[in-house]
C-alpha cells in the first residue's frame, strides 16, 4: 500500500513539472494580451544598401495611413498576420515579420527587395523614357521604382523585357544567369553600364570606360567569352581605350573589332 502511495506521489510531482510551466505561460499570455501597445519598433534591413522605404513608410502601411492606429491598442486585439499582410502589399517589400515582445511593443522586421537590374523603357528610336521602368530582382521578378531612392544597378533595355514572363523562359533563365554574373564579377560590374536585349534574346553590352558596344550574342556559355575579353582588355584596349567602338564575341573562338 505504501509503495502504491509513493508511486502516486511521484507521478503527481512529475505532473506538476509539466502543468506549472503551462499555467505560467498562460498567465503571461493573459497579462500580455491585456497590455496596451507602448511602441512600434521597426527594423529595416540595412545590409542591402537599399533605401526604398523608411520607418515612416512602414508605419503608414501598418496603420492604413493612420486610420487604424496601433499605439494604445490592447495587444490581444492586434492581429499580427493582418499587419504583415498590410506591409507586404507594398511591392518594394520582400519579407515582413511582425511580433510582440514582453514589454508591450509591436516589433516589425522588414526586408526590402534587392534589384539586380533596372529595366528602362525605350522608344522605337532607342531614346529612354525616364518616367517608366521597373527593377528586376534575383528571381527575375519585376518590382516598381521608388519615388524616394534610385538604386545604382545595371541598366537593361530592349524588346525582350517588354513581356516580363520572358524571364521565366529558357532564354530568360540564361539571361538571368548573365545578369547575376555581371553583378558578382568585380571587373565587369564596374565596366558594364547597360545591356540591350533584342526580341530574339541576343545581347549587346555598353561599357563605361572606352564607350564600346560589345556584341555578346545569345547569353549561353558566356564565361569563356568574358575570359577572352578580359585578356583582350588587358593586352590591347588598356593601351588605347578609344581604339575600337565595337567588339563582337558572338562566336566562341573569335573576337571581331571595328
Amino acid at each position: 500500500m505504501l509503495r502504491k502511495f509513493d508511486y502516486s506521489w511521484h507521478l503527481f510531482k512529475r505532473s506538476l513539472w509539466l502543468i506549472l510551466p503551462i499555467i505560467g505561460i498562460g498567465m503571461a499570455e493573459s497579462r500580455l494580451g491585456n497590455q496596451r501597445c507602448n511602441n512600434i519598433i521597426i527594423s529595416i534591413d540595412g545590409d542591402s544598401g537599399m533605401h526604398f522605404l523608411d520607418k515612416t513608410d512602414i508605419q503608414m502601411l501598418l496603420t492604413e495611413n493612420g486610420s487604424d492606429p496601433l499605439l494604445g491598442s490592447r495587444l490581444r486585439d492586434v492581429h499580427l498576420s493582418d499587419l504583415e499582410n498590410r506591409v507586404r502589399k507594398n511591392k518594394l517589400v520582400k519579407k515582413c515579420q511582425v511580433f510582440r515582445d514582453l514589454k508591450g511593443n509591436v516589433v516589425v522586421e522588414v526586408e526590402q527587395e534587392k534589384p539586380l537590374a533596372r529595366w528602362i523603357n525605350t522608344s522605337q528610336n532607342g531614346e529612354w523614357r525616364n518616367t517608366s521602368g521597373y527593377y528586376i530582382n534575383d528571381e527575375g521578378v519585376f518590382f516598381p521604382l521608388s519615388d524616394s531612392y534610385s538604386a545604382r544597378t545595371l541598366l537593361v533595355s530592349g524588346p525582350f523585357f517588354i513581356n516580363s514572363k520572358q524571364l521565366k523562359s529558357k532564354k530568360g533563365l540564361m539571361l538571368m544567369d548573365l545578369i547575376r554574373f555581371l553583378n558578382t564579377d568585380e571587373f565587369w560590374k564596374a565596366q558594364i553600364a547597360e545591356m540591350f536585349v533584342d526580341k530574339d534574346g541576343e545581347v549587346q553590352l555598353m561599357t563605361l570606360l572606352g564607350d564600346q558596344r560589345i556584341e555578346l550574342g545569345m547569353p549561353e556559355d558566356f564565361v569563356p567569352k568574358f575570359d577572352k575579353l578580359r585578356i583582350f582588355y588587358d593586352k590591347v584596349l588598356s593601351k588605347d581605350w578609344s581604339r575600337y567602338s565595337k567588339i563582337s564575341v558572338k562566336f566562341q573562338d573569335q573576337i571581331v573589332c571595328e
